[in-house]
């Protein structure tokens, strides 16, 4: 199993208080990279963005970008409606909801809708690993279905992750290991004792088809929710690869390999103690080439690319797409 960058101490306000924490903190609890906090409205998750698992292996429609810890802390935290209410009337994610997270797994990853922002399935196009993860165009991993491997740590009767407005995303059967039956548009239902809650499910729409609780939409996406921060210009698609590949060399070192054709490649990079990105490219025939990135402070001019310090990437195929994918 790849291990998974510096970890996030759990925050006080749980770890004094774990048999008071609320319902919706349990299963969060089982993973301890997790910074946990909670108010009488919210629980805060805060995480490096990086799941336990190996990521990335099986993509065969990649668009060359790679997992790296992003600082979903602080004021830049997921959070969680510990208090959640019916809307009027649900929100769908058909076709809606293409940017951003619509869920939050219960190891600190966000689920994207299945979706991308094309309006294809990304789970049924090559774009996701064995994990149901991909990368997004700030190198943010992120699930596009319900990650189910997750029932092997927190156990079928607890909830694998949390729908954005609150209401827990639960396996294939219900806690008690009985047949899931009568799920609504939003693939979920209520249950006496349980309450309102979503099943996860192995056809579309995989995660929740809409949220029944309710949400504040802006600009395409739920809001508010974390902002992923780039490193480096985003990437383009790289037709012919496939990712066989990916170790976690230490804390600060990743690399990621390939194969494209006959070749092997490999994308190497480390985060240097002056907060420098450098990546390594293995091109195979076509020789090595190393770049640096210094990320910009998140909030300045959000749709500048990050400063590349140094060296040029050799020409890749680059076919032709419409619109990069989340």
């Amino acid at each position: 199993m790849v291990s998974q960058a510096p970890a996030l101490a759990i925050a006080a306000a749980v770890v004094a208080n774990a048999a008071n924490a609320p319902a919706t903190a349990k299963s969060f609890l089982l993973f301890p990279n997790l910074e946990l906090k909670f108010d009488r409205d919210h629980l805060y998750v805060g995480s490096n963005g990086l799941p336990a698992h190996p990521m990335m292996i099986g993509i065969t429609n990649w668009q060359q970008q790679v997992p790296l810890p992003q600082n979903y802390t602080g004021d830049n935290a997921w959070r969680i409606p510990l208090n959640p209410i019916p809307a009027a009337s649900p929100a769908m994610i058909d076709d809606r909801f293409l940017r951003g997270a619509i869920a939050l797994a219960v190891n600190g990853i966000p689920i994207f809708n299945p979706q991308n922002n094309r309006g294809e399935i990304s789970y049924e196009i090559g774009e996701l690993d064995q994990w149901g993860g991909h990368c997004g165009r700030a190198d943010d991993y992120h699930y596009h279905i319900a990650p189910l491997h997750l029932q092997n740590t927190v156990g079928k009767g607890r909830p694998i992750a949390f729908a954005l407005d609150g209401y827990p995303i639960y396996g294939l059967t219900e806690p008690d290991g009985s047949a899931v039956r009568n799920l609504d548009a939003c693939n979920g239902h209520h249950q006496p004792g349980l309450g309102y809650h979503y099943h996860a499910s192995n056809q579309y729409p995989y995660v929740i088809g809409g949220f029944h609780g309710q949400i504040n939409e802006v600009e395409g996406q739920v809001d508010p929710q974390p902002r992923a921060q780039p490193v480096r210009p985003a990437a383009t698609p790289l037709r012919g690869a496939k990712i066989t590949k990916f170790e976690a060399i230490n804390p600060t070192t990743y690399k990621l390999s390939y194969t494209l054709g006959a070749d092997q490649h490999s994308i190497s990079y480390t985060i240097k103690p002056d907060n420098v990105y450098e990546f390594t490219y293995d091109n195979s025939t076509a020789g090595t080439t190393t770049e640096s990135y210094t990320p910009r402070p998140r909030g300045q001019d959000r749709n500048r690319p990050p400063r590349r310090d140094a060296g040029t990437r050799p020409p890749r195929p680059t076919p032709s797409s419409p619109k990069p994918t989340n």
